[in-house]
């Protein structure tokens, strides 16, 4: 048989036409064991992996944030709280009733017809509705098709500004910044949960569908030891002396100390809202010297009786150290010495200590470490060990120099002084409460150390009694009840530790009722322009502020204790003539003061106004206002106004003094 070459154009031979056949049949066949492969493999082997990610395209994860939780002052006053809102947005393509989600939007957000109808404009991909909505708003609302909702928990502060050095913040995205915000965070943050959204092949929300969610755990609730009342007397005292001083900030601190609770913390530094009374060391000054005097009796080194030369007012130590006092004085006992405040006193008895002793009082008292409180940062100042200690060092820590103190540790040691002798842990936290209001945890007083003997400790108060009486304390007086305390004027360090040449603090620190102390009050003044003596500054704020709390009534003071501690005796003829302090009525808890913690409009403008009606105002709320409308103001009993005298309505010249009659008067 014959064969010839195939030629163009020429059909192809039925051997070609079976080789082609075997070829495609090969990659059809091919191409079947492929998918059919490729089909086990997606079914069999990944077929898991390739369901989850049919789910991530169907279900989307929406979080639930936990509330967190609320923080109290010791009575139960809300001071930082979590509310509840709503942001809305809305995707127009995917409403079905476009009428009726726009009606929605106008009835239950308070949306403009115009407003509702631009939302909803099904040319649009997306809409934001501005703001936030209330869960009534939310309920309101509905869930219809299209409508995105978003839970948010925000944080607010329902009493304003008051308090907030102690409390912090919380930012925007939910994270506490500094205060107690900070400290409990682990408390009051608690566990987000989740809740799963069901979507169709489109991407868009399947309102129908309900799918398991984990629900949060709300935050625990912190009751603290602050006393709100107190917090907001401490808070207007400080703030009305650094303005009439001129300084450029102060600390006040008012505590238990019998127990170590703070009952009110207040720093003020321009614009910053730290708690620089627990983070800013300094130089006390002259409010150390009691101290000193502790050990010295503790050790049996003086006796308060004992006389030194004062030198009258200049004394050359024999290591060259010129050391002066601001007042002129020959012989003075170590009682004296202390009730005046010599520099010279304290640096002729400063020999007496063993340097040992006398870092280890210093160290007792609370010195040079920090405090424990709980807070998220604190400073321990500095108290050197004796081994770097320079010849003047002793004198200097007697005369309260080459240390630095926070506030927050002195007022705890003047709380030894008070708790005859006994040092307490300072506690900020009362309690932890679950969400559900069950009590997690509850803070009890807890003993640090005995310092000094009780004895010295009731001798070194009868010392303090008598520098406010007759001593440099003067202005810190109370004609009815006795105050303890030490006033104190120390330079201030500038950039390479050096003194900055006329800057001072000036402070004052004590507790009341002396014989038998509930609080115990701290304050200080940084660079006070013109009279800058501690005595003269800082004293006047523990007055006016311990004025304030007996026209308070707070329930953080034992009043049937107070009964009977009406000052008797001889007292100083300046007291005497004061008719501006609380005076303890016939019956519990009535008080007559005079209320110029305030500022009133200057008398050069005499322009009559009405008296106004504030029946049922708070005492303070009441006193402002008439501060504010020029009118001086006299305040008998306490609690919630009853009226005035003169009456509502009466017009009188500003400058005038008004008597405003509380419950109990």
């Amino acid at each position: 048989m014959s064969t010839r070459a195939h030629r163009p154009g020429e059909a192809p031979t039925d051997e070609r036409l079976a080789t082609r056949r075997r070829w495609l049949l090969g990659g059809i066949g091919m191409a079947a064991l492929l998918i059919v492969g490729r089909a086990v493999q997606l079914q069999g082997f990944e077929g898991d992996r390739w369901a989850g990610e049919a789910r991530k395209q169907q279900q989307a994860t929406a979080p639930l944030p936990a509330r967190r939780g609320a923080i109290y002052d010791r009575d139960g006053v809300p001071l930082a709280l979590t509310r509840e809102t709503f942001a809305v947005s809305i995707a127009p393509r995917e409403i079905r009733d476009r009428a009726g989600v726009a009606r929605a939007l106008v009835d239950a957000l308070g949306l403009s017809r115009a407003a509702a109808r631009r939302v909803t404009d099904p040319r649009l991909r997306w809409a934001v509705i501005p703001g936030r909505f209330s869960v009534e708003q939310r309920r309101g609302l509905g869930d219809p098709r299209g409508v995105y909702i978003e839970r948010k928990l925000e944080r607010f502060y329902p009493q304003g500004d008051v308090g907030r050095e102690v409390l912090g913040n919380v930012s925007a995205d939910g994270r506490p910044l500094g205060g107690m915000e900070q400290a409990m965070d682990s408390l009051l943050r608690g566990k987000d949960g989740f809740s799963v959204l069901r979507r169709d092949a489109h991407g868009r929300k399947e309102a129908s569908v309900s799918l398991p969610a984990v629900q949060p755990r709300d935050g625990d609730d912190v009751v603290l030891t602050i006393d709100f009342d107190l917090q907001e007397i401490a808070d207007a005292a400080l703030t009305e002396q650094v303005r009439a001083t001129g300084a450029a900030g102060g600390d006040l601190i008012l505590a238990d100390p019998r127990s170590g609770e703070i009952l009110a913390a207040v720093s003020k530094r321009g614009t910053s809202r730290d708690l620089s009374a627990f983070i800013e060391p300094y130089e006390p000054g002259s409010i150390a010297k009691p101290f000193f005097v502790a050990a010295l009796l503790a050790r049996h080194r003086a006796d308060l009786n004992e006389r030194v030369f004062a030198e009258n007012g200049t004394w050359k130590m024999p290591n060259g150290r010129t050391v002066t006092d601001v007042h002129a004085y020959d012989w003075l006992t170590l009682r004296d010495g202390l009730r005046v405040s010599s520099n010279i006193v304290m640096s002729k008895f400063s020999d007496r200590l063993p340097q040992a002793e006398q870092f280890a009082y210093l160290r007792d008292f609370g010195f040079g470490t920090p405090t424990g409180v709980e807070y998220p940062v604190e400073s321990g100042g500095r108290l050197p060990r004796p081994d770097r200690w320079s010849p003047f060092t002793p004198a200097s820590l007697a005369m309260g120099y080459e240390m630095s103190v926070t506030p927050i540790q002195m007022a705890m040691a003047y709380g030894a002084l008070a708790n005859e002798g006994v040092l307490m842990e300072p506690r900020l936290l009362r309690e932890v409460r679950g969400p559900g209001g069950d009590v997690l945890d509850r803070r009890e007083p807890r003993p640090v150390r005995r310092v000094i003997p009780r004895e010295v400790a009731l001798a070194l108060r009868d010392v303090l009694v008598e520098v406010v009486a007759d001593g440099t304390a003067t202005k810190a007086q109370l004609t009815t009840f006795e105050v303890a305390g030490k006033t104190g004027t120390s330079r201030r360090t500038g950039a390479g530790g050096r003194y900055e040449a006329g800057q001072y603090n000036s402070s004052f620190v004590g507790f009341f009722p002396a014989q038998a102390p509930q609080l115990v009050i701290y304050v200080k003044l940084d660079r006070p322009q013109g009279d800058y003596y501690g005595g003269l500054t800082a004293a006047p704020v523990t007055r006016a502020t311990l004025q304030a709390i007996l026209a308070a009534r707070s329930p953080s003071l034992d009043r049937r204790a107070l009964l009977g501690m009406r000052t008797s005796g001889h007292r100083p003829a300046a007291a005497r003539q004061m008719d501006d302090e609380p005076v303890l009525g016939g019956r519990e808890g009535t008080y007559v003061f005079l209320d110029n913690r305030l500022p009133a409009a200057p008398r050069a403008d005499r322009a009559p106004v009405p008296v106004p009606d504030l029946a049922g105002l708070p005492l303070r709320d009441a006193a402002r206002r008439l501060h504010a409308l020029g009118f001086q103001v006299r305040v008998q009993g306490g609690g919630a106004v009853k009226g005035t005298l003169p009456a509502a309505g009466a017009v009188l010249p500003r400058g005038d003094t008004l008597t405003v009659v509380a419950e109990g008067a």
